[in-house]
């Protein structure tokens, strides 16, 4: 009978944000960043969200959407369908890491994530990463 295990993960990318998560106002969502996963066929990935520092209000959060093309044409960002992660972020004034364990991936060359910023204040100016991590599933 075959056992499915976890695989190792792969490496963490380099931080994919750029300028991309910086000074983004309470309640937008960020341009697109680009994700190709259409050689390697992750199933899922860990995604971490860096932010510099800044201080949140009660209940404040962030939230990841992840956008699949069809490997031809990618969804509208703000529209279309998509999957969401949100995490907490805690109210001190501090820089803020968030670690998203299982995010789901699809097997194309041109998806696409956004963060949206529910802090209750703007993101820093600078200071703010975002990084992948995949893994698949092993089956022995």
């Amino acid at each position: 009978m075959a056992v499915a295990k976890w695989a190792a993960p792969s490496a963490r990318s380099s931080n994919l944000a750029g300028t991309a998560l910086n000074s983004i106002a309470n309640g937008s969502e960020t341009a697109a960043i680009s994700y190709d996963n259409g050689t390697n066929l992750n199933l899922y990935a860990t995604v971490t969200i860096k932010l510099g520092s800044l201080t949140p209000t009660t209940g404040g959060s962030i939230t990841l959407r992840v956008y699949s093309g069809d490997g031809t044409d990618v969804p509208d960002i703000g529209g279309g369908a998509f999957d969401t992660y949100t995490a907490a972020l805690t109210t001190t004034a501090s820089a803020k890491v968030a670690t998203l364990p299982l995010v789901r991936l699809y097997p194309m060359s041109n998806m696409r994530l956004t963060v949206v910023n529910n802090a209750g204040v703007s993101t820093a100016a600078s200071g703010n990463e975002l990084y992948v991590r995949p893994y698949n599933e092993d089956v022995t």
